[in-house]
Order: structure tokens, then C-alpha cells, then sequence
């Protein structure tokens, strides 16, 4: 078990959280250039749009209100301001939006560039200081052969610093290939475009042959690249740090493999999953919990639908009969440190690794639900996963064998509560629904009990303060025999 970690989970990310102290606005003769006012009524005009939605995150709610009358006064129009999203802030919020009819959304902020199927969205992305000339000389001092395949990632942030950053490095590396963002949302082409990015390789060429240097903080957008790609080194340049330079990222890397090693095994330790809708913007969520039901079900696994909006601890341990809970969200918001929360939470690459039979396991993550389903980059067809349903599986983590022989066929067939024999073993599979668990409860809430109590008529109760009910300072006043 070295490869094993008691850890659920391995944080290598960063999250810093917004404080209403630290919310500053942005002077009124700045907002035309930070926020692109007149880019974005050009849009709203080019596409007709009579109703606009205009999404922030928390750290830009201060200037929502200026950037809408700006934009009104502009396109002699009402807009509408989406705040606080229905799921992460990174997200098109096609939902909230739909609750005006809206027919467009302008999206402020950092963005994971997750498809939306709904509503035609524009991206107005923050503007990040990059000093180009230091990164090219970091990139020189580490890649001195200017014959090196070199792979250029970035945050959404540094974006406007790319065309000039590339034209200057073009012509010293012959084998530099840069990223560009995908603000259109288009999924046509799933083996070149990954995390709304999209390149193209040289002929002849795979992503290992390519060293990745990504520019940008400690963040989700570092930690999906980092786990996704099978480049043959990955960097990360931080312009925000005090002393920036290309740093190897593989040691954070291979420790959050191992922890996520350990919640494949609790998925299969695990009798009863809750599917987490995170979303319901992004495209093909539904066939992604269609595909986590159905290997569960090979699996003779209990399925649960919760719709939580954000999750958090407290909304998730309302349901102790649950054994883990698989997140459907957009891969920014589906790794999900679950330390603090009373059963896992893990996403549905991990169910595909306990469920999907003899799917083999690589150095690639997949944090991208997409990429596993039809037309994927990783899919792999229920045929193509022989079925252990009927072979002894014995558990990792608690050394008890799993109750794994013909699961499938006796939640199906048999009752929820039988013994499976095979030559001279026997081995209980008791499988409770979450209906069970409940009614083993000993206090299941609040009940009315109607017309099971006797109706009886009002009384005086006692009055006065707990100190000295009127009742109380009656007794006193007794004489005492």
C-alpha cells in the first residue's frame, strides 16, 4: 500500500478568499479600458440582443453597478447584473440568466471557458502585468537548445500578453508552439482543444515530445493542466511572485495522484453514490450522470441525485446514508479538497477507475468529464471494460473482501439482501437503500403525525422570567410547616 495515501485529498492549489474589506472599486475613468465597455456594446449590437446579462465574480461586484449604467447609457437598454452565481463564478451562469429571458451574457472575471449550449457569451477578461522580456530570459537560462519543443500555456488573465510575447519567441525557438483560447465554446474538435485551450502540434509529433511551460499563479487552471498533460516536463512562471521564475511542478503532481488513488478506493468500497449536479451550464452534463448511473449499476451501486447549488460540508452531511458523492461540475470546480466533509467527494474519472472494469491507470488525470464520454479523448466503450462483477475483489482499505460476485444481476433480480455463493464461499451482500437507512434512523425529523394525536384545548402556562416564575414566588410566599 506505498502507493496509497490516508489522505482523502492533496491540495496544490491556492485558494484565497475574497474579504469584503479587500473589495476596492474601480475609478470611473478607468472602467472604459478595464472593461472593455466599448468592445462589449459593440457585441451586444452585433448580436441583436434586446436583454443582457452581465455576470461578475464577488471581487468585481463593486464596479457592477457603474459598468451597467455605462452600458446602458451606451446601448439605450436595460441590462442585468448576475452576482452570486448559481455554481462557480468561472461559469456562464445560463441559469440565473434564463430567469430574465435574457438573450446574451457579457462574462467579467476569470473564466475555465467550460462550452455553454443556451446563450451566445463574450469574455472580457482581467489584465494581469507580464514583464515579457524577464520570462524570455527565464525561458533562454532553462531551454538554452533553441531546437527544444516548447508547449505555451497560460492564464486567461496574461492573455493580451501573448501575441507580442509569441512574436518575439518565434523567431529564436523554431519549435514553439502557443495555446490560443477558445472564447467560442466549441467541443467539435475534443483531441485539440482541452481547458478552452487549443493548439496544434508539429507533424509527426505528441504531446510528450513538448516541455509545458505554463504562465500564470498557483491556481485550478495550474492544477488541471499540470494533472492533464503528459508533456515531458511541466514549468509554471508566476509574473505575481516576488522573484519569478520557471519552477518544475512535477513533486505537488505526483503527490495528488496518490491521495485521488485512495478515493478510487473508497468508490468501490462504497455501497450507495450521491451525484452532485455542479452544474447546469455546461454542455453534456446530462450525459455525464448518465454514464456514472450506469457503471455504478454494473456495479450494483445505489445512485442518488442531489441538486445542492454550491456544495459545502453542511448541505452534503444531511445525507450520512450516502458513501460518496461524485461531483458533476466543469473541471475547475470538480477537484473539490473534501478533508473537512464526512464522506469523499470524488469526480467521475475516479468512479470510471472503480467501476469501469480494467480501464488502465495512467499518469494522466482526466478532470474533464467530456473527454470521457462518446467522442472523448478517453472514452471507452462499456464492451471494451470486461466486466469483474464476478471475480473476489478484496478492499485496500479494509482488507474485508467486497461484496462484488453478481452484484449487478441481484440488485436487478434479487431482493436487496442476499447471500451469493461460489464453491466454498459465502459472502453476504446486503445492499441498503438509502429508504433503509432512513428508516434505522433513530430521529428521521420533524413529523406532523396527523390525526394521530389527540386534539386538546389551550391551557395557561406558567409566566415571569426562569429566575422566578409567578408559580414559583406564589410557593415562597407559603408559610413553611
Amino acid at each position: 500500500m506505498a502507493g496509497f495515501s490516508s489522505d482523502e485529498t492533496v491540495s496544490i492549489t491556492k485558494n484565497v478568499d475574497v474579504k469584503e474589506s479587500e473589495l476596492t472599486s474601480t475609478p470611473i475613468e478607468l472602467l472604459e479600458e478595464v472593461y472593455e465597455l466599448n468592445k462589449c456594446s459593440s457585441w451586444i449590437v452585433d448580436k441583436g440582443a434586446n436583454k443582457v446579462c452581465l455576470q461578475f465574480p464577488d471581487s468585481l461586484l463593486p464596479d457592477a453597478a457603474e459598468v451597467a449604467l455605462c452600458l446602458e447609457k451606451k446601448l439605450s437598454r436595460k441590462v442585468y447584473i448576475l452576482g452570486d452565481t448559481s455554481y462557480g463564478s468561472c461559469c456562464v451562469d445560463e441559469v440565473a440568466a434564463e430567469h430574465v429571458s435574457c438573450e446574451a451574457i457579457v462574462h467579467f472575471g476569470h473564466a475555465c471557458l467550460s462550452p455553454t449550449r443556451r446563450l451566445p457569451v463574450l469574455y472580457v477578461f482581467p489584465k494581469k502585468p507580464l514583464d515579457a522580456a524577464h520570462f524570455a530570459s527565464c525561458l533562454r537560462d532553462t531551454f538554452p537548445d533553441t531546437a527544444e519543443r516548447i508547449l505555451l500555456l497560460y492564464d486567461v488573465s496574461y492573455a493580451h500578453h501573448i501575441d507580442s510575447l509569441s512574436s518575439c519567441l518565434s523567431g529564436e525557438y523554431d519549435n514553439l508552439v502557443v495555446s490560443r483560447l477558445d472564447t467560442e465554446g466549441s467541443d467539435a474538435a475534443p483531441k485539440e482543444n482541452r481547458l478552452g485551450r487549443a493548439w496544434d502540434l508539429g507533424a509527426g509529433c505528441a504531446e510528450g515530445d513538448y516541455h509545458a511551460v505554463f504562465i500564470g499563479g498557483d491556481g485550478r487552471t495550474l492544477t488541471n493542466f499540470a494533472l492533464t498533460m503528459s508533456a515531458a516536463s511541466f514549468r509554471q512562471y508566476d509574473p505575481a511572485s516576488a522573484a519569478p521564475a520557471l519552477e518544475r511542478f512535477d513533486a505537488r503532481r505526483s503527490r495528488f495522484l496518490m491521495s485521488r488513488l485512495y478515493l478510487v478506493e473508497r468508490v468501490k468500497d462504497a455501497r450507495t453514490l450521491g451525484l452532485v449536479v455542479g452544474t447546469l451550464g455546461v454542455s453534456r452534463y446530462l450525459e455525464a450522470i448518465g454514464r456514472v448511473k450506469a457503471l455504478a449499476a454494473g456495479r450494483g451501486k445505489k445512485c442518488y441525485i442531489f441538486a445542492v447549488g454550491k456544495p459545502n460540508v453542511a448541505k452534503l452531511a444531511n445525507f450520512p446514508e450516502i458513501d460518496a458523492f461524485v461531483l458533476i461540475a466543469c473541471p475547475e470546480n470538480s477537484q473539490m479538497d473534501s478533508k473537512e466533509f464526512y464522506r469523499p467527494v470524488v469526480t467521475p474519472f475516479e468512479v470510471e477507475l472503480a467501476c469501469g472494469g480494467e480501464r488502465p491507470w495512467s499518469d494522466n488525470y482526466i478532470t474533464d468529464f467530456r473527454d470521457l464520454l462518446p467522442g472523448g479523448r478517453h472514452h471507452v466503450e462499456a464492451s471494451e471494460c470486461p466486466n469483474s462483477a464476478d471475480t473476489a475483489d478484496v478492499s485496500l482499505i479494509t482488507g474485508r473482501l467486497r461484496n462484488t460476485m453478481g452484484l449487478a444481476r441481484q440488485v436487478e433480480n434479487g431482493p436487496s439482501s442476499t447471500v451469493a455463493q461460489r464453491a466454498d464461499l459465502a459472502v453476504s451482500t446486503a445492499l441498503p437503500s438509502g429508504s433503509e437507512f432512513l428508516l434505522a434512523r433513530s430521529w428521521r425529523g420533524l413529523e406532523q403525525d396527523l390525526g394521530q394525536t389527540e386534539a386538546r384545548l389551550a391551557e395557561h402556562g406558567q409566566s415571569g422570567v426562569p429566575q422566578a416564575y409567578a408559580s414559583d414566588r406564589e410557593a415562597l410566599r407559603q408559610p413553611r410547616t
